[in-house]
């Protein structure tokens, strides 16, 4: 969730910073995926219908990046990732387990329409977004969630690396260092949170999670 603003913060021009994260993201997330769902049966529905809308969303994303006001769009977020961070730490039986689903496949596949879209222009906190959707509406635990999120935004990423790539926004030198460093980390990282389990997640959640959102509200 760090590394777009990490860009932007090295110099490098908003569409060039998200097309290098795209790409770091298609190459990561099934990595991650795997160690967080290995041993659960997944449901096909409905990453079907979160791809399908996420998409959907992605290509919009794409088109507005192009023309949005950076640093608008970064104050904004960070309200929205604050606001968010506040709903998880207020709500401690959040993910912890599983429950029963609250909204049906379909509609929580709609509801990705606009975390496609985000992910597609900016990402950071999209895992946030994201699991808070699933544990909410489908039930499902925090774990769980993330995995479902990572299999999901595979697709978006691809999807949104190739129209950047097609508009003139890769840069090698930001491209290939940054997704060496991502492939690494998400191994390691999603197997020390799968080892070390819901608590340890969720403190990280909250806690990487507020700090991005202060740091973002703040135009920092």
């Amino acid at each position: 969730m760090l590394t777009t603003p990490v860009w932007l913060s090295l110099g490098f021009p908003l569409p060039v910073a998200i097309a290098s994260n795209q790409m770091n993201g298609a190459a990561w997330t099934l990595i991650a995926a795997r160690n967080y769902l290995r041993g659960k049966t997944l449901d096909w529905t409905l990453i079907r219908f979160m791809i399908g809308f996420g998409l959907a969303g992605a290509y919009a994303g794409t088109l507005l990046v192009r023309g949005v006001d950076e640093q608008i769009l970064k104050r904004v977020v960070g309200l929205v990732i604050i606001s968010l961070v506040a709903a998880v730490g207020f709500s401690p039986s959040l993910g912890r387990g599983e429950s029963e689903p609250r909204l049906s496949r379909r509609v929580t596949g709609m509801l990705a329409f606009p975390l496609g879209a985000y992910e597609s222009f900016f990402g950071s906190g999209n895992g946030l977004f994201t699991s808070f959707l699933l544990s909410k509406t489908r039930g499902f635990p925090l774990l769980t969630a993330l995995g479902y999120y990572y299999v999901v935004a595979f697709t978006w990423n691809c999807f949104a690396v190739v129209i950047f790539i097609s508009a003139g926004f890769a840069d090698a030198r930001l491209m290939i260092p940054s997704t060496a460093g991502a492939v690494l980390g998400a191994y390691c990282g999603s197997r020390l949170g799968r080892s070390k389990g819901y608590g340890f997640v969720r403190v990280l959640f909250l806690t990487v999670g507020g700090i991005l959102g202060v740091k973002l509200a703040l135009g920092w």
